[in-house]
Parts: C-alpha cells; sequence; structure tokens
C-alpha cells in the first residue's frame, strides 16, 4: 500500500468535509457541527494557506489530511508552524497515514526554517493527545477544554 501525500486542491474540498465529519464521530464537540459549517471551515484553511494543506492518498482516494500554516505568528515564539488539522478516515487509522502527513507537515516547517510545531487538541481527545506525544509534542498550556501542545522542529519525528 502506497500512501501519496500531495497539495490539496480546492474543488475537493467537499470530498475532505466528509471525510472530517467522520472522524470526529464521537468527538463532535470539538469538529464542526454539520457538513456546511465544515466545508466553510476547510474552505477558510485553504485560503488563509493553500501551500500547508495535504491529502494522504491511497489508490486514488483521500483517505486523510492536514491543515498547516508555517507562518502563523504565535506571541510567545514568533513565527512557528501551526497545525490546524490532522484527519485521517477511520478506517485507515492506525496504518500510518497520520505519520505521513505529520512528517511532510514538519518537513514543510524545517524547510522554511521554523524553530517550532504547535497545535490545539481537546482534552477529550485521549487518543489524540497520546499520538501527539508519540511525535514529541509536549503540553504548554490551556484554554478551556484546549490543550496547546508544542514540539521543537529539530530532528526527526520521534515515536
Amino acid at each position: 500500500m502506497e500512501i501519496l501525500i500531495r497539495p490539496a486542491r480546492k474543488e475537493e474540498l467537499g470530498e475532505l468535509a466528509r471525510l472530517y465529519m467522520a472522524a470526529y464521530q464521537g468527538l463532535e464537540r470539538y469538529g464542526e457541527p454539520s457538513l456546511v459549517e465544515a466545508i466553510s471551515y476547510l474552505d477558510w484553511l485553504y485560503s488563509t494557506c493553500p501551500e500547508g494543506f495535504f491529502v494522504a492518498e491511497v489508490s486514488g482516494r483521500p483517505v486523510g489530511f492536514i491543515a498547516v500554516n508555517p507562518d502563523w505568528r504565535d506571541r510567545e515564539r514568533g513565527k512557528v508552524l501551526e497545525i490546524h488539522e490532522v484527519v485521517v478516515d477511520p478506517a485507515w487509522r492506525g496504518k500510518g497515514v497520520g505519520r505521513r502527513l505529520m512528517e511532510h507537515a514538519l518537513d514543510l516547517g524545517r524547510s522554511l526554517g521554523r524553530e517550532v510545531a504547535s497545535l490545539w487538541v481537546g482534552e477529550g481527545n485521549v487518543r489524540a493527545i497520546a499520538w501527539y506525544r508519540s511525535l514529541g509534542f509536549r503540553e504548554e498550556g490551556r484554554w478551556g477544554e484546549w490543550i496547546r501542545m508544542r514540539r521543537p522542529l529539530s530532528g526527526p519525528t520521534s515515536g
């Protein structure tokens, strides 16, 4: 099974929004409440930074995506690689799709000279929190039920 990572295309955001909704089943309080709102959110992510929106494809079919912005301004750190979404089709979890997407995004940040990757994750998303920790992310703050996690971009993806 070959996982191809490629740039997202604006015309496929509807299909990716359906994938997003499936991935957030059981974690709805952290995602968008409807397909229409998910499409709008993904459209915002894409328009904000199309060069940071990547799709994981297997046999021509999207099985995941990641949306990042390598020019995000962090009050404490200056420009960072901000990871907005990592979404994997539930049927493809545990098969390396998320890791490949994350490696691609972290490489983008490194290539642009960023020193830190950061993200927010809901405290109830324990599976994602454990996965992010395995990749070297550490908790560096909270806002309500949201956890701020960061990792340095020096060195390879761990775990």
